[in-house]
């Protein structure tokens, strides 16, 4: 009974509201609702998060703007020493210029097995899309290293955990 007197009275109230009341009204429930959930993460903790910006401001900036890539590698034995170089290729894949660059270099073979990791820096000017190319030299006395990269013949490379400098 009291449900059928609800529906009647909602009925009622909806048929005199004009249309342009009704959408003003679903603006504001979706806005207050936005609120709601702001509050609830503020009560449980989170940070709150800020009003976004608008698409034309906001630089389209990728998590990840420096990317290598493995071109090859080549074993060197001389009177004193032997061991391994490697040929990798850097690209600026944005459209901004950095002063340096550094991050974590990790080496995979064709089976996706860590081979080597390095914490690796790049401290010349990096002008946008512009490729850089680089040698690593990875001496037998890194003995471990340097037979997995003998071994391997399929060489994968990653650059990770990337900070760089002085964008423009």
């Amino acid at each position: 009974m009291k449900a059928l007197l609800f529906f009647l009275l909602a009925a009622a109230v909806s048929a005199s509201v004009p249309p342009s009341a009704g959408k003003r009204l679903t603006g504001l429930e979706k806005r207050v609702t936005n609120v709601e959930h702001r509050v609830t993460a503020l009560e449980k903790g989170g940070a709150a998060s800020p009003a976004p910006a608008p698409a034309a401001a906001r630089p389209a900036q990728p998590a990840n703007p420096i990317a290598v890539y493995f071109v090859k590698k080549k074993q060197f034995v001389t009177s004193d020493k032997m061991g391994v170089t490697l040929y990798l290729e850097f690209e600026n894949t944005t459209r901004r210029r950095y002063s340096a660059f550094s991050g974590l270099l990790v080496f995979k073979d064709g089976a996706g097995a860590l081979i080597w990791s390095k914490p690796y820096g790049y401290s010349d000017p990096v002008g946008p899309e512009e490729r850089i190319q680089v040698e690593i030299p990875v001496l037998s006395l890194q003995a471990k290293e340097y037979l997995k990269f003998l071994k391997a013949r399929d060489i994968t490379v990653s650059f990770e955990k990337q900070e760089y400098y002085g964008s423009d």
